[in-house]
């Protein structure tokens, strides 16, 4: 991923069972993700985190768009109870693992609060093999960090454990789903 990339982070909360998500979604996204490429969904595996669902989409810095509904003001998919929460563009910081294939790890998202000020903390993090660190592009963003760990699954745990002594972060085990347009 190039230093002149933004990555969209979008929140889905849902009771919606994958199949039926992803119908609903990809009938939405089809309309503003011009490079299939380079859209991942996430779905939350075991643990409990408000969001079911987080999409994360990489786009040129001068193709950004922070909109996706597309001009809808609703933050629900239609006819879904399905509520969209946009986390907004983040840049990359570090990126160790670029999402090329199954490597056999669990992938643990950390929503990192505007409140923290010691973001080096995580990076000594030992339990995870690989880390991804985004910032905010814009104030406005929802967080002012969003981590990607990618841990064994045996870690997980303890690796959730570990970030929720910190205040204000959101946290979650979420697996890479493949979804096809």
């Amino acid at each position: 991923m190039k230093k002149d990339k933004i990555v969209q982070f979008v929140g889905f909360i849902t009771n919606l069972n994958f199949d039926e998500f992803v119908t609903a979604w990809d009938s939405f996204a089809k309309r503003f993700v011009k490079n299939h490429e380079d859209t991942i969904l996430h779905q939350q595996s075991e643990t409990k985190n408000r969001f079911k669902y987080v999409s994360q989409h990489e786009w040129a810095q001068q193709d950004f768009q922070f909109s996706f509904m597309e001009g809808r003001t609703s933050e629900y998919f239609p006819e879904h109870s399905v509520k969209v929460v946009q986390a907004g563009g983040y840049t990359p910081l570090q990126i160790e693992w670029k999402h090329q294939e199954d490597n056999g790890l669990v992938k643990v998202l950390a929503f990192i609060s505007h409140r923290e000020n010691d973001i080096s903390f995580y990076s000594q993090i030992s339990l995870h093999r690989y880390l991804n660190i985004y910032e905010a592009f814009y104030q406005s963003c929802t967080y002012a960090y969003i981590l990607e760990f990618f841990v064994e699954e045996a870690q997980a745990p303890d690796l959730l454990r570990l970030l929720k002594t910190r205040a204000s972060i959101e946290t979650g085990v979420f697996k890479e789903c493949l979804v096809t347009h």
